[in-house]
């Protein structure tokens, strides 16, 4: 998980998304044990196919 946020928070193409701050705090409900993962991984692909990083079902 905090690979995912590494990425969110350093390299985002688009650093204003609302989706890509979803994601964040996604990312940090779940290290914090708030969350089960799947919340965090949820919430990444959704903010990588706003910024166009991530198309179709690659993941």
């Amino acid at each position: 998980m905090s690979d995912a946020a590494e990425v969110l928070l350093r390299d985002w193409p688009k650093p204003t998304s609302e989706r890509r701050l979803a994601a964040i705090r996604a990312c940090l409900a779940v290290m914090r044990g708030e969350k089960p993962p799947r919340v965090a991984r949820q919430a990444f692909i959704v903010a990588a196919k706003d910024a166009r990083i991530l198309l179709g079902d690659q993941i």
